[in-house]
């Protein structure tokens, strides 16, 4: 059996159940179950697969057309689009978020904690097999008191030996606290989790449903996907989070240093610094 035939919706969480599936077709776009060009399974047998009425599929759909992942074509279906180019910037983790900014970025509201397998995708970034558990975090932050994005983080639990321990005591999940400090900050003061350098991906899209009634903005109201892997100071994996950013909330700057040596993973050897915070300041 593939890992998508075994792929399903978990009906317990809080997470819609359009917003999980196109996290499930996106990771399997991302692994190449589908190349660009090929057409993806109809919406009736979507519908089918997953049990899920045709107006979800239809919401997952529109999804991954916001983010450029398919086009749609009437009367033919959904197609994988060709990849994206990607630029991976590194930076270190807590600078890019905090640097210069005249507001302090919060956690904002907890939407869900739980255990889950990291799947193909995931794992291979995390360095984890497609069946090992990993905590999955999914939280906004806030900014002036202002919902400003949503993430969904994948921590390994080797990360620390704090996480280890609440990995072996069964059914434990880290505990964050609502309108304090970022997530970053409370993994390091309350886990020992200190992630070093983030690569991350910088990517234009379009708020969903969900998004956007959690960041209180229009649907496909203009956002920013980061996807950001974290590594300790030795360079282990740590976390992959993607955080959808409002774009009135927020500027990012990018200072690029092109007499860096290339390095393992960096061909091109170059460093960015980045800095977020309100858009008006």
């Amino acid at each position: 059996m593939s890992d998508f035939a075994a792929r399903s919706i978990d009906r317990a969480t809080p997470i819609p159940y359009y917003y999980q599936l196109q996290e499930i077709l996106k990771e399997e776009i991302e692994r190449g179950t589908w190349q660009p060009g090929d057409l993806l399974p109809s919406e009736a047998e979507l519908g089918q697969r997953f049990n899920l009425s045709r107006t979800v599929i239809r919401k997952a759909l529109d999804v991954l057309e916001a983010d450029g992942d398919i086009s749609r074509v009437k009367g033919k279906g959904s197609i994988v689009a060709q990849p994206k180019f990607r630029w991976e910037a590194t930076a270190g983790a807590r600078d890019w978020r905090l640097a210069n900014s005249p507001s302090q970025l919060l956690l904002g509201r907890v939407i869900d904690t739980r255990r889950v397998r990291a799947g193909g995708h995931v794992g291979r970034l995390l360095g984890v097999e497609a069946a090992a558990w990993v905590f999955e975090l999914t939280f906004t932050h806030e900014v002036s008191g202002r919902s400003a994005a949503l993430s969904q983080m994948y921590l390994r639990p080797q990360g620390s030996p704090q996480l280890k321990a609440l990995y072996d005591a069964e059914e434990r999940l880290p505990v964050l606290v609502q309108h304090g400090p970022d997530v970053a900050e409370q993994l390091e003061s309350s886990y020992g989790v200190h992630a070093a350098v983030s690569q991350v991906t910088v990517e234009f899209t379009q708020t969903n449903e969900f998004e956007a009634n959690l960041l209180n903005v229009r649907r496909k109201s203009a956002a920013f996907l980061l996807s950001s892997l974290d590594l300790d100071d030795a360079e282990r994996r740590l976390s992959f989070t993607r955080t959808v950013i409002r774009a009135d909330q927020i500027r990012i700057s990018l200072a690029l240093r092109h007499s860096e040596p290339p390095t393992a993973g960096h061909p091109m050897g170059l460093m960015a610094l980045m800095n977020v915070g309100p858009a008006a300041f």
